[in-house]
């Protein structure tokens, strides 16, 4: 038992090390600011954790500090690419991406993270691994039991809803696209950037404080079944500093979300469209494709955006009638003025 409560202490520490890295030293570096980078709400990052505990299982016992450098730079690349690919198959979204880094791996890993791992090992081997048996060493057998057990409840509650909030992110982009197929007619009719922003900034109050944390997480989270939505929203979240023409990235969303139902479906845009209104749809989570969607009148959420959205487009339409009534009253009484002798 002992073996264990110090591995699980010895795996906080690396995972909050590692949170400390990617959170607080390399947000300074990059972005003059300290950004909460994990998946979880706690200051830790188990990605950390877990590779620092593979790294000294098996490499813990190289001396050469040349070796350890590059076999834990593959190493920990290699633990990096399955947890991306596992949470990507897990949530139906990519995490982060590599894609504008030099020499990357299917913008899952990269060289650049691969040579930080390298010296970030070597650091782990030779200081804070010693460190961190000295420091464990130092709490009594009572004591050893009490905080490694407070801090594994601790964690695993926050990984629970971590993951519960993670799996309802992923629904609530799948409610938004459904009200997107389900707004496509009217919202076409009246595409402006207010209508549109209008639209994603009611998309934003459906997520929780959490979720929208992710997304300042995340920058490069994208959904993978809904490419678009997630830096829609993004881009007009209070404070955001990334700008999208919402306009053109909703016309491709809807494009690419109408079209691939009907391939699927094998009709014409006109059923699509007819579709669009919750008769029926679905979303196939493998290939990305819609085949099956609920009714948005059945979901309160989506319903609440829809009447938002509609009465909008109502005001903008009352508006538009009202200027053109003007404009052919104004017409109406140019032509009746008596001509000038």
């Amino acid at each position: 038992m002992e073996l264990i409560e110090t591995g699980f202490l010895s795996f906080f520490v690396f995972s909050f090390l590692g949170w400390i890295w990617e959170s607080v030293i390399y947000e300074l570096i990059d972005k003059h600011r300290i950004v909460n980078r994990g998946f979880m709400y706690g200051p830790y990052i188990p990605i950390y954790g877990t590779g620092a505990l593979i790294d000294l299982l098996i490499l813990g016992d190289v001396t050469n500090m040349v070796a350890l450098f590059f076999l834990s730079a593959v190493l920990c690349t290699m633990v990096e690419y399955v947890t991306s690919y596992a949470m990507e198959k897990m949530f139906h979204a990519r995490w982060w991406d590599y894609y504008d880094m030099f020499w990357h791996l299917n913008g899952r890993i990269c060289v650049e993270g691969a040579l930080a791992f390298g010296g970030l090992s070597v650091v782990l081997v030779q200081w804070v691994n010693p460190a961190t048996k000295h420091l464990i060493s130092l709490l009594s057998p009572t004591a050893l039991h009490i905080v490694s057990w407070s801090l594994f409840v601790m964690f695993v509650a926050d990984f629970v809803i971590s993951v519960k909030q993670a799996v309802d992110f992923e629904q609530k982009i799948r409610n938004i696209a459904e009200m997107l197929l389900a707004a496509k007619d009217r919202m076409v009719e009246l595409y402006d950037t207010v209508v549109v922003e209008t639209f994603y900034k009611s998309a934003l109050g459906l997520l929780t404080g959490r979720q929208k944390r992710l997304l300042h997480a995340f920058p490069a989270l994208r959904s993978i079944n809904y490419p678009g939505i997630l830096k829609s929203i993004r881009s007009v979240m209070p404070g955001s500093h990334e700008k999208a023409d919402l306009v053109s990235i909703t016309e491709r969303i809807m494009r690419l979300l109408g079209g691939a139902r009907a391939e699927e479906a094998g009709t014409s845009d006109e059923t699509v469209s007819d579709r669009a209104t919750g008769k029926e749809s679905n979303m196939d989570e493998n290939n990305g494709k819609v085949i099956t969607l609920g009714a948005p009148s059945e979901n309160d959420e989506i319903a609440g955006m829809s009447r938002m959205t509609d009465d909008y487009m109502a005001f903008l339409e009352a508006q538009d009638s009202a200027e053109n009534a003007s404009k052919t009253a104004d017409n109406a009484d140019i032509g009746n003025e008596p001509d000038s002798e």
